[in-house]
């Protein structure tokens, strides 16, 4: 997939139920790919993250906040009053 620089932050809130999961799985490995991470990488954060909202979600709709800046890619994860935030390098 072709780089970009400077990729503008995006927020997706999904529902707890399938299919929506897997949706938001493959919306962070290509907002990934799209900010300049390589594709093994961006399957590795995206495991990571999907771990996470399922910790912290508990069948609840679940927000994910991505943005890439300063050659990081951040992705919050947040469900109710709880959230926690995961990077990758660029």
């Amino acid at each position: 997939m072709s780089e970009s620089s400077g990729a503008a932050g995006v927020r997706l809130t999904i529902p707890a139920h399938a299919p929506y999961p897997e949706l938001a799985r493959d919306v962070i490995v290509k907002y990934a790919e799209y900010s300049g991470a390589d594709a093994d990488a961006a399957k590795r954060l995206a495991a990571r993250v999907e771990a996470l909202a399922a910790k912290i979600g508990h069948g609840s709709d679940v927000t994910f906040t991505m943005e890439a800046r300063d050659d990081r890619l951040y992705v919050t994860v947040a469900a109710g009053s709880r959230h926690e935030k995961v990077d990758i390098s660029l």
